[in-house]
C-alpha cells in the first residue's frame, strides 16, 4: 500500500494530489519568492519523478506543457508519485526574461553567476541563483528521476529534443538515456562536450547524485505555442507510460535520430536573415541554410552547412549582427 507523499512540509495521501508553495528567497521589501509545487501521490507503488520547467523566464511552453500533462493524470490509477515545480525561477518569469534581470542589474558582479540552471547543486549561503538552485536540488534529491523542461531563448526554435548528460556518469546516465528514448521526441543528443553536459547543469548534477535526469527542449522562447504544448505534453505522457506510472499507449516518433554533437553556426555579417531550410531537415555539406542581406537589399553572406547533419535549431529573428547564431546542426 502506498504511503503518504511527505515532502517540504506537505503530506499527500495515496491517490490524491495537492498544490502548494515553498519559500525560496526573501526580497528587499520583505516579500517572499515562492516556488509553486504540484504533488501527485499515486494509489500504487512506483518511482517518484521530479518534473521541472520555467527555470528561465521566457520558457512558457514548458510551464504549459507540464501542467497539461499532469492535469490528465488520475492519482487513483497512478503508480508512484510526481513532484513538479512548473516555475523553477519565478523572478525570471516576472521579468519575462531568461534571467531575473532586475537582480542582475542591481549588482552585476555580486549576482554572477546569474543563471540558476548552471549553479546546481547550488549553495544555500550563496547568491540568488545559487540559493534557488539549492532549493530546487533539495526537491530533486528526494526523487528517483528528473525531467528538466526548456525552450531555447527568444529568437530560437528547437525540434523537440532530449539532451543527455555525459555518458561517463555510469548507470544513472544509462538510465537517463533509456528515459530519453521513452520520451519519444524523435531527437536525442548524446554528446560529450558543450554547455548541456557541463558541471553545474541541473540534469548533470542530478545524474551525478544518482538521480537519472535529462534536458527536454521544445519550441521557441517567449512564445506560447499550442502545437508545441500538445507535443510536449504527449512526450511527458510517453515517459510516464514507459516508466509504468500511468496506463495508456505511447505515441512513438516516426524515426529517432541519436546525435553526437551540436554544431552552431554564426553570422559573419550583419543584416536581415532569411532561413531556407526547414527545421528538422537533413542537410548535406554545402547545402545553403540561410542568407543575410544588408539594409540596402544586397546579399552579403550565404551560410552553408560545413558538413552533413540535421537542422535541429533555427534562428527566428528577422535580423542578426555579426557573431550571432543563425542555425545549429545535430551531427550523427
Amino acid at each position: 500500500m502506498m504511503q503518504d507523499l511527505t515532502i517540504e512540509g506537505f503530506s499527500v495521501p495515496a491517490g490524491e494530489r495537492a498544490r502548494g508553495q515553498i519559500s525560496a528567497l526573501e526580497l528587499a521589501d520583505g516579500s517572499s519568492v515562492q516556488l509553486p509545487l504540484v504533488l501527485i501521490n499515486g494509489a500504487k507503488p512506483g518511482p517518484r519523478i521530479y518534473i521541472g520547467a520555467g527555470i528561465h523566464g521566457d520558457e512558457v511552453n514548458g510551464i504549459a506543457l507540464v501542467n497539461r500533462a499532469l492535469a490528465a493524470i488520475d492519482p487513483k490509477t497512478l503508480s508512484g508519485s510526481i513532484v513538479c515545480c512548473p516555475v523553477q525561477q519565478p523572478l525570471a518569469l516576472l521579468a519575462d526574461h531568461r534571467l531575473p534581470i532586475s537582480q542582475y542589474l542591481k549588482s552585476p558582479l555580486d549576482q554572477a553567476p546569474t543563471d540558476a540552471w548552471t549553479c546546481f547543486p547550488g549553495d544555500p549561503q550563496g547568491n540568488i541563483a545559487q540559493v534557488m538552485a539549492a532549493t530546487l536540488f533539495r526537491l530533486i534529491s528526494q526523487c528517483d528521476a528528473a525531467l528538466d523542461v526548456h525552450t531555447p531563448t527568444r529568437g530560437g526554435r528547437y525540434v523537440p529534443i532530449a539532451i543527455l548528460p555525459h555518458m561517463n556518469l555510469g548507470e544513472p546516465a544509462r538510465e537517463a538515456e533509456r528515459m530519453a528514448q521513452l520520451l519519444g521526441t524523435g531527437w536525442i543528443m548524446r554528446g560529450d562536450k558543450g554547455m548541456y553536459v557541463s558541471d553545474g547543469i541541473l540534469c548533470v548534477e542530478a545524474t551525478k547524485a544518482g538521480i537519472p535526469g535529462f534536458t527536454f527542449e521544445i519550441g521557441e522562447g517567449g512564445r506560447l505555442e499550442e502545437d508545441q504544448v500538445a507535443i510536449g505534453a504527449q512526450c511527458v505522457a510517453n515517459l510516464l507510460i514507459g516508466l509504468g506510472m500511468i496506463e495508456g499507449d505511447q505515441v512513438p516518433p516516426a524515426e529517432t535520430h541519436v546525435m553526437r554533437d551540436f554544431l552552431g553556426l554564426r553570422a559573419n555579417r550583419g543584416g536581415l536573415l532569411i532561413t531556407e531550410r526547414a527545421l528538422g531537415e537533413a542537410v548535406k555539406a554545402g547545402d545553403v541554410l540561410c542568407r543575410i542581406f544588408n539594409v540596402y537589399g544586397d546579399e552579403v553572406e550565404v551560410v552553408s552547412a560545413p558538413e552533413d547533419g540535421l537542422l535541429v535549431r533555427t534562428t527566428t529573428l528577422g535580423s542578426v549582427s555579426k557573431g550571432e547564431r543563425v542555425a545549429t546542426l545535430g551531427l550523427l
